[in-house]
């Protein structure tokens, strides 16, 4: 039995919101390619999944806004449905109707809900579904390129499987609304959003004063971060968050959102990070969930708009933190001849970027420290 599990998420639907969408249909390709070729990626790693059930994507959406994603995924949608499809947040330019969507999404919801399911049940210590971290779609209708939250399905999964208290953590660069929507009056799920600030950036919620309500106020932290943010103040917000915050909530099990437009070279931010963050990040996870419950983590994929320079390096150093494997010292060229010529454009050499200093990231950082100090100091239980 592997340590860690891993869903291919090139077997499942294409993801298919357009052909010139941001949020790429082939994202995956290149990145399980790297994977492959790197020696990451193990045969007996890979775990089978099945596509989420009606009944499992109820424990997170409205049966009312399933059934119009079913409908809008037909070949021919009914004229009826697609005039009501708007008020499900269909037919946007976020979320454009497709054909076959809610295949799609269903497929990478289950893919987020075997993950779980192994790592409860003791297959595999930790679990991976590059496919998932699908965070802003709400209980009625999708938002932000998400259709059905496989990250709320995973939390209620976890919790109904005798988890009594749940750790989610996003490192996406836009704030994980639709997690913490779901949880918001919930102590017993802990939600830990670093995002850009929502002064700039969509879905424009996520301020350091939005920490919860009712019961399960103190139990959203919200990590706004100043436009230029650079790795050094990622990590030191991370750091100053992330282990005091897991230290004294002592989770059971950690499902964690590792979005990749963080990265200074994405087009929807402007957070200054490189690939350094994202390895840090996960591998600073692993040792947190090692050292409080058991390894029972599992992580997932989310943004990210760079498909070729930029993803297939993020989400490998998500898996080599995973698994403890190390990376090779260089991208392997065969993998660069490959999908240069899709790209159209030169390729990274190096798993690493790098650093690019630039005067204002002091400013940045200093707005951030604090910003984090203001939110210490804001939530009782981590005095």
């Amino acid at each position: 039995m592997p340590d860690c599990c891993i869903v291919d998420a090139t077997t499942l639907p294409v993801y298919d919101l357009g052909q010139d969408h941001p949020f790429a249909r082939d994202r995956q390709q290149p990145l399980f390619d790297l994977l492959r070729t790197s020696g990451l990626l193990h045969q007996d790693d890979v775990l089978p999944s099945e596509p989420a059930t009606d009944a499992q994507l109820a424990t997170a959406h409205d049966r009312a806004y399933i059934e119009v994603l079913q409908a809008t995924s037909l070949p021919q949608p009914d004229p009826d449905v697609l005039r009501r499809a708007p008020l499900f947040g269909l037919g946007t330019s976020d979320n454009p109707i497709g054909r076959g969507q809610h295949q799609a999404a269903a497929a990478a919801a289950g893919a987020t809900l075997a993950c779980v399911l192994a790592v409860l049940s003791g297959r595999c210590r930790a679990a991976f579904n590059p496919a998932g971290g699908l965070h802003h779609a709400m209980p009625h209708g999708a938002a932000g390129f998400c259709l059905y939250n496989d990250l709320v399905l995973g939390l209620r999964a976890a919790r109904g499987r005798g988890i009594a208290r749940a750790l989610y953590v996003d490192f996406d660069v836009h704030h994980g609304d639709g997690v913490e929507y779901a949880f918001v009056a919930d102590p017993s799920v802990l939600t830990i959003s670093f995002h850009e600030t929502p002064e700039v950036r969509f879905p424009f919620t996520g301020f350091a004063s939005d920490q919860g309500e009712g019961a399960g106020l103190g139990y959203a932290i919200n990590v706004p971060l100043h436009p230029g943010t650079d790795d050094a103040s990622f990590g030191e917000c991370v750091e100053r968050v992330l282990v005091p915050a897991m230290r004294a909530f002592a989770p059971e099990f950690v499902l964690s959102q590792h979005g990749c437009d963080p990265h200074r070279d994405d087009p929807l931010a402007t957070i200054e990070c490189t690939t350094s963050s994202f390895d840090a990040a996960a591998r600073l996870l692993r040792r947190l969930a090692d050292e409080i419950c058991g390894g029972r983590w599992v992580a997932t994929g989310g943004g990210g708009y760079q498909p070729y320079s930029v993803i297939p390096r993020a989400w490998s150093m998500v898996w080599a933190a995973m698994t403890g494997r190390p990376l090779p010292p260089q991208i392997p060229a065969e993998w660069l001849r490959r999908w240069e010529a899709r790209a159209g454009a030169r390729l990274p050499r190096a798993w690493f970027d790098a650093p690019s200093p630039q005067p204002h990231h002091a400013r940045a950082a200093a707005i951030n420290r604090r910003t984090v100090q203001l939110l210490l100091d804001g939530i009782p239980w981590l005095r």
